[in-house]
């Protein structure tokens, strides 16, 4: 596969750096680079590809005393497959208060041999904290590729294990209008996932995800893969 050389080196240049956290963490302030491989790309509730091998970074400065900008991209390539994804965003998050924040993100997908069409997609959404280890999210997003509008409400939890190990469960509901032949409720998803930090900066979290079709489509779906993270 012609995009494997490309990522092979874009690992080797992340394992060389050093610094992490977990990924579904956010980072006050800096950069997180993650690499990892899954069984499965599963996204949206569709199942894009088999074994992928992907590469993330994103960064979050601080505009002010509420509002923050993240930017991010990632790039994925099939390991078995031509299948590829480069993509990336900018997201503008407002804090409303201690339990509550608001935002917005633009972000642009290019898919190659994939049933997804490139193209931008824009959105919203609301966050709630009730505690320090529960957050709910509900979210709206227009895909213009597809012409459709996706839809997601999820629930996340992270629980520490031990001082440098903790666990996070994620779970959600979404819901699609014509968005690639699909509308109505989509799926039920979740994911768990392991972190283990292995000194201040670098950490590893094995995972484990599915999705439960509400719809007919291309199946439910159960996917494992292991991510590596390093923050500067």
């Amino acid at each position: 596969m012609k995009l494997l050389p490309l990522f092979v080196a874009l690992s080797a240049l992340l394992a060389s750096g050093a610094a992490g956290a977990e990924a579904d963490r956010d980072v006050p302030l800096g950069i997180e680079a993650v690499t990892g491989i899954r069984s499965d790309y599963v996204y949206r509730g569709f199942n894009l590809a088999g074994a992928v091998l992907d590469f993330q970074v994103e960064s979050e400065l601080a505009l002010g005393r509420d509002f923050y900008l993240d930017m991010g991209g990632w790039f994925a390539a099939g390991a078995a497959s031509d299948f590829s994804e480069l993509s990336g965003l900018v997201d503008l998050r407002r804090t409303l208060s201690d339990r509550f924040s608001l935002g917005g993100i633009l972000a642009y997908h290019s898919f190659d041999e994939s049933l997804f069409r490139s193209g931008f997609d824009l959105g919203l959404y609301l966050s709630y904290f009730p505690a320090d280890d529960w957050a709910f999210t509900a979210e709206a997003r227009h895909d213009f590729a597809a012409s459709g509008w996706y839809g997601n409400a999820e629930a996340r939890w992270s629980g520490r294990l031990t001082d440098d190990a903790f666990l996070t469960v994620r779970s959600g509901l979404s819901v699609v209008d014509g968005y690639y032949q699909r509308s109505g409720f989509n799926d039920l998803h979740a994911r768990a996932s392991f972190t283990y930090n292995i000194n201040r900066i670098v950490s590893v979290s094995p995972f484990l995800g599915g999705s439960v079709e509400l719809l007919d489509g291309d199946g439910n779906e159960l996917f494992a893969g292991l991510w590596f993270e390093v923050s500067f």
